[in-house]
């Protein structure tokens, strides 16, 4: 990243970190009382210290959920010259029979037991062999689009590390649709970091919901962690650059949320 693009990133997450502490210490403080009201058992046996940094960590894990992630990599696409628009709208053309079948297909991983692993690739190629006359226009929103310089055009889903049914057959849809429209759509599953650890297989953790609808470790489709941020940002030290304005930043903030919020 460019010393501007990391500026406009530093500045974003500051700007996300202020009105979280705001809403936490000002609009919505903790309230020890409505512990004791809703868990009379637990308010007595654990620490009110603990109850409130549950209350914290609930609230900013939602925050970095509602489109921090999708945003700052919009800002970093940017920086690259690229174009780059967060809850992109598109819309691709396929025959019913296509679009059937990307319903049908989803629709019973989803409420099928996971007996092999999905293979996109083999997926695409059979949804593009099926012909019908009639067609139909799908829309997709997409939660990040970047449009680089040579014309080549990517579509991401961001989702939470550890996304629930419905979100991710949501996410499954859309880049059927997308990568069965055109061969140059490149459309990709994207999660912000791997809960199971940097440089690990997603599967080495419990959360396994993924992984009925894709292949976790296909990085042709899936986006996790480094290889998503060094994805948007078209160079292979982006995520560990990002990583570094988040300890930068958090430098500020952390000292804050000591003081204003745990009131130490």
């Amino acid at each position: 990243m460019n010393e501007n693009t990391r500026q406009l990133v530093r500045e974003h997450i500051i700007a996300a970190m202020d009105r979280k502490i705001e809403h936490l210490t000002i609009t919505n403080p903790f309230n020890e009382e409505e512990v004791y009201e809703r868990n009379p058992i637990g308010a007595r046996i654990v620490p009110t210290e603990v109850w409130k940094g549950s209350k914290f960590e609930r609230s900013f894990v939602t925050t970095l959920g509602q489109g921090i992630f999708e945003q700052i990599g919009r800002i970093i696409a940017e920086g690259t010259g690229a174009y780059a628009e967060n809850q992109y709208s598109s819309t691709v053309t396929l025959n019913t029979f296509q679009t059937q079948t990307i319903e049908q297909t989803v629709d019973r991983q989803a409420t099928g037991r996971r007996t092999a692993t999905p293979d996109i690739s083999a997926e695409i190629q059979h949804l593009r062999t099926l012909n019908y006359d009639a067609t139909v226009n799908v829309s997709v929103i997409s939660d990040l689009f970047i449009r680089r310089q040579d014309g080549t055009e990517e579509f991401y889903s961001f989702k939470t590390v550890k996304p629930n049914k419905d979100q991710t057959a949501a996410a499954k849809k859309n880049l059927l649709y997308l990568r069965t429209a055109n061969t140059n759509n490149y459309a990709y599953f994207a999660l912000p970091y791997n809960p199971a650890g940097e440089g690990r297989s997603y599967m080495q953790q419990k959360h396994k919901i993924p992984a009925k609808f894709f292949d976790m470790d296909d990085t042709d489709f899936v986006l996790v962690g480094s290889t998503l941020w060094n994805q948007i940002g078209n160079d292979p030290n982006t995520y560990t650059e990002l990583l570094d304005i988040f300890e930068e930043v958090g430098q500020h903030t952390s000292e804050r949320i000591r003081r204003e919020y745990f009131g130490l």
